[in-house]
């Protein structure tokens, strides 16, 4: 049987005592089939579209205010850390839709 198969065939045997009125115990052994399903991890859909979504209105809000994002961009002093931000921002963002996308399609990282 394969390490990842998904129905496991397990065996149980059930010995079961029969009382009588006589003085002899009869016994009986019963063979059940039960089988198991594999524990399956949950696949991430409304992560992946949740942050798909947030990422899509992140970069449509930033080009749809180009120039007031170039003009307070621009102004120095400490205004010189809001592209810092923005790009961790979007690294983030992106990142995390990345990483529930490639978990949807079934790729994961091999355990050594």
């Amino acid at each position: 049987m394969r390490q990842n198969d998904p129905y496991q065939t397990q065996l149980s045997v059930n010995r079961s005592r029969n009382k009588s009125t006589s003085s002899s115990v009869s016994k009986t052994t019963t063979t059940t089939k039960t089988t198991q399903t594999a524990y399956r991890k949950k696949k991430p859909v409304a992560k992946m579209v949740l942050s798909g979504a947030l990422s899509l209105g992140a970069y449509i809000l930033l080009f749809s205010n180009e120039s007031l994002v170039t003009s307070t961009y621009t102004l120095g002093g400490w205004y010189a850390a809001l592209p810092v931000g923005t790009a961790f921002a979007f690294s983030f963002m992106h990142g995390a839709f990345a990483s529930n996308l490639l978990s949807v399609l079934g790729l994961e990282p091999k355990k050594s």
